[in-house]
């Protein structure tokens, strides 16, 4: 089976830690960062030179690995912030046989000091972070249903489900 897990979540809430654990635990995992992707073209996290060709690279990066016959888990880490580009993330990923969609109830001030705890070069500044606070929508009964499954991770330390 091919498995798409679509993070939503502002910075700082875990989405990153979720993912790599949840990749120890699970064989055939991939996880395509949208931060790593900067950091691989333009050398920096923090590059947002080309937003475009970063996005684009994020989706077809998500959907290559729908080309083999192999069982696989694609995490897909980025905010992922709003009802649109949940739905964008799942009406482009037609060829997985299941989305899962995984929201992180973490308290903005918890959110806070776990980015400025991160390395220098990740850190998100203080009036971005506020954006994104105004920017998070809870999903729609819309978007709950498009999605196979939904994991609301509310504490990461407490272990990943299935």
């Amino acid at each position: 089976m091919k498995t798409m897990i679509l993070l939503s979540a502002i910075p700082g809430s875990g989405k990153s830690t979720w993912a790599r654990k949840f990749a120890k635990e699970h064989h055939n995992t991939h996880i395509i960062s949208s931060d790593e992707i900067r950091k691989e073209i333009f050398g920096k996290v923090n590059a947002f030179n080309d937003e475009k060709l970063i996005w684009k690279t994020y989706l077809d990066r998500i959907n290559s690995y729908t080309a083999s016959d192999e069982d696989v888990y694609v995490i897909a880490d980025a905010t992922n912030l709003q009802n649109q580009y949940r739905k964008f993330y799942y009406e482009k990923t037609p060829n997985f046989d299941k989305h899962i969609l995984v929201l992180f109830d973490v308290p903005y001030e918890v959110c806070c000091i776990q980015n400025k705890m991160r390395s220098k070069d990740r850190v998100v500044p203080q009036h971005a972070m506020e954006r994104l606070r105004k920017e998070m929508e809870q999903p729609s009964e819309e978007i709950l249903n498009l999605f196979d499954e939904v994991i609301h991770v509310t504490d990461i330390a407490k272990g990943i489900k299935h």
